[in-house]
């Protein structure tokens, strides 16, 4: 049997794979929803609102095989952002060997988004993937392909061009410099900082995360406060 696991408000949730892509939620044992969905599909089954103002969400997601890939519970509050608490794997699956791992080595973890970040960029900047293409392309046989005919010169008819709406947005507003009064900046750069900021911003999140799961199994095991 195939359940992965939620201990949250001092409530044990549940999500059951039966096989060929349906999905059973359960609270506390008890039957919440049971739905199918095909590949790669997500089903969302709703728990309804606790403490008055957040709104719960089970988001079951499935793999190429119509089998579970991962589940989370997530919460919404008005004027805050959503958050996400990943459910606990079966034992003895892959995906719960990750979760362990994760769970192990948190900082380890946040720190690989930076790390696979940095390489690509190290990658892009070192032009490795056009020396390696170029590499490949050389162990190919060299075949003579001057026997093919040249193929004609085929250029699109003018009317063609009074079917784009572009061209009649484009004639109806005046020949202005829109972008004229921008200082002429070198903004290359960033193509190389931000998906290192991006990654920096979710390492982080990935901790936050933990910090606030970790808050709240610790309410749990302590009860509510008086």
């Amino acid at each position: 049997m195939s359940i992965w696991t939620l201990r949250d408000r001092r409530r044990d949730l549940g999500a059951e794979d039966l096989g060929g892509g349906t999905v059973r939620v359960t609270c506390d044992g008890e039957l919440v929803e049971e739905r199918s969905a095909g590949a790669f599909d997500d089903i969302k089954v709703g728990l309804g609102t606790v403490d008055d103002e957040i709104e719960q969400t089970v988001l079951v997601g499935l793999n190429a095989r119509r089998g579970i890939r991962r589940v989370r519970l997530v919460e919404r509050a008005e004027g805050t952002r959503p958050v996400r608490t990943d459910f606990v794997p079966p034992a003895g699956t892959r995906a719960r060997r990750r979760y362990d791992w994760r769970e192990t080595h948190p900082r380890l973890f946040a720190a690989r988004h930076v790390v696979t970040t940095g390489l690509g960029m190290l990658i892009g900047l070192l032009g490795i993937g056009a020396v390696v293409s170029a590499f490949f392309r050389g162990l190919l046989p060299r075949i003579d392909w001057s026997w093919l005919p040249d193929l004609p010169d085929i250029s699109p008819p003018d009317w063609l061009r009074y079917v784009d709406p572009v061209y009649w947005v484009s004639r109806l507003l005046p020949d202005w410099d829109w972008f004229g009064w921008l200082p002429d900046l070198d903004l290359s750069w960033l193509q190389y900082v931000m998906p290192f900021v991006v990654a920096v911003v979710v390492g982080l999140s990935e901790l936050e995360r933990r910090r606030k799961r970790k808050d709240r199994e610790r309410e749990d095991e302590d009860g509510p406060s008086s």
